[in-house]
This record gives C-alpha cells, structure tokens and sequence, in this order.
C-alpha cells in the first residue's frame, strides 16, 4: 500500500509529482494543471486481493485527467467504480458525459477514451476491477460508463459509504480490508445491475453481501444516539424481523456488540491525556443517553467504573 503526500513536495514540483502518481497507477492517466492557486493534497494507492483501490485529494487547483486506449494492444480491461467524498467533476467517456456533485458515483473504463476535469477541490476513492471478475456483459456495463447511475438512494448512499471507508483503511495497511474482495465485487455487481434495470440481477449479490453491508453501516453510526435496529433495517429495506434473522446466522448479538464498541471508543477517550472530557462528555460522545446509562455499561465490559478506569491509566 502506497499513500503520497504533497506536503513534503516544493510547490513548483507537486504538478510533476502527481503527474508521475497518476502515471503509475492501474489505470494510467495524463494529469494535466488548468489553474493552480497552491496545489496540495494526497495520492493513495493499493491492492484487495485482484482489486485495485486509489484515494486522490487535490485542493487549490482547477486540472483534469485524460487517458487514451490504444488499439490492438493486450491491456488488461478494468472498471473503475468513483466515489466522490467532495468536490465537483465532470466525466465524459463512451459518447456520455455526466456532471457529478459530491456523494455521486460514476463508472468509468479503460476500454473508452476519458475525460475528467475537476474544479478546486476534489476527493475521490476509486475501486478498479477488471471486467472479467465482475461476470456481466460488456455492453450492459459500457452503457453506463460516465453516467449518472438511477438506483435507489439508500442503496447508493450505502454502497458509496462501503467502499469509502474500504479504499481509506486499505490504503492505510488494515490487513482486514483482504476479507471484503468478494463483497465489494458483488456490490459492484448489482450496483450495475440495478442501475441497468435489471432486478433480479441486482437482488442475487445483495442478498449475500448483506451482512457485511449492515456492520459497516452500523460501524459508520455507532456513535448515533438514534441508532436502532428499526433505523438498520430501514436503511437496508428489510424488515427488523429479517435484520434479526441475519444477524443470528452469524451468532452476533447487535445491541451487546454495539455496546461493546461504544464502551472500547470511550475507554480510549478515558486513557488519552489529549482529551480533558468529563465523564459525561465522554458517554454523550459515544452515544449513551446518560452517564449513569453509560458508567453500568462500561463496568460491565471492563469490571470498572469509568473514572477508576481513567485513573488506573493516565
């Protein structure tokens, strides 16, 4: 895992600096300055099994990136799959040409000539996969390239949510980002699928990345006050019953493992010297309704009460 940042580059030679980045990742690109009013940023870049995964922040700049197939050479075909986290861009590829606001994906391919330009600031995760592993027609997928994709909302937001969070931990060495290849290639999948109209395609690899979807939604609002099991399966459009049914094949209890994983992020705020919080900032911070709430449930999980916690280890 690769992660680059601009903040160690002279200025004059950050334009080159990326230039070579974009030059070495999966999917090769021209990086091309329009205008540059203090360029900085980062260039992230890894591997999830056959999966590629890049993270680019740029701000203080205007630029665009292009790249060039070219015929009759055995280049492998990938898929990329953007999420934007911030920024504006616009994409054209394949006769389409879409303009994104932030939280929008857009796939793009390096089977088709490509255009982007952003505008500003700009940052993006990108998952590339070769063609080949999603098992879907090409024209069905080609079709959707540099377009804006018509699934539902929830499904984008979850989707866009997942691989974010993925692409940034994979990208800083969490070796447990190897485990979800397959999810993310299956969500791909029936993002595709979906968005072309096809439903029952798009159901069959939904329903087997289930799981995983539901602990990284709930990982992702597990300091949420509001955080209930009504609120997951909404989210997921199931119904509670069935989110029970999920979680019980795999043995998981949700309501002790998210009071466990808020009692572990309080019991850090309590060992860090950095945070001079009282113990009932700590228990609103990590999502308990009350101290007394929070001080029953963190003695359950360690043996001891907040505050001794605290002093045993500061």
């Amino acid at each position: 895992m690769v992660l680059r940042s601009l903040v160690d580059v002279p200025q004059r030679e950050r334009a080159e600096a990326l230039t070579s980045w974009f030059r070495d990742g999966d999917a090769p690109a021209e990086f091309r300055v329009g205008q540059d009013r203090g360029l900085g940023g980062h260039f992230g870049a890894g591997r999830i099994g056959e999966l590629g995964v890049a993270e680019v922040l740029m701000n203080g700049v205007d630029s665009s990136l292009h790249r060039r197939t070219k015929p009759g050479t055995s280049d492998l075909e990938l898929l990329l799959f953007t999420t934007t986290d911030t920024g504006t861009s616009a994409v054209r590829q394949n006769g389409h040409r879409v303009s994104l606001p932030p939280a929008r994906m857009v796939l793009t391919s390096t089977r088709f000539d490509l255009e982007l330009r952003q505008w500003e600031s700009s940052h993006r995760y990108s998952i590339v996969i070769p063609y080949r592993t999603l098992g879907l027609p090409d024209e069905l997928v080609d079709s959707l390239l540099a377009s804006r994709l018509q699934i539902d909302e929830a499904l984008s937001s979850t989707v866009s949510s997942f691989l974010m969070r993925v692409v940034h931990q994979s990208i800083r060495g969490d070796a447990a980002m190897a485990l979800f290849s397959t999810p993310i290639v299956d969500m791909a999948r029936s993002v595709i699928s979906a968005a072309a109209g096809e439903a029952v395609r798009a159901r069959e690899p939904l329903s087997g990345t289930l799981f995983p979807r539901i602990m990284e939604y709930v990982r992702l609002h597990l300091l949420d006050h509001g955080l209930s099991a009504a609120r997951i399966a909404h989210a997921h459009g199931i119904s509670v019953r069935y989110l029970y049914m999920i979680l019980a094949r795999e043995s998981l209890s949700l309501g002790d493992w998210i009071r466990e994983q808020r009692a572990h992020r309080a019991a850090g705020l309590l060992m860090d010297s950095a945070y001079d919080l009282s113990i009932a900032d700590i228990a609103h911070r990590t999502g308990y309704a009350d101290q007394a709430h929070f001080s029953r449930s963190f003695r359950r999980w360690y043996g001891t009460s907040p505050r001794e916690w605290r002093r045993m280890h500061r």
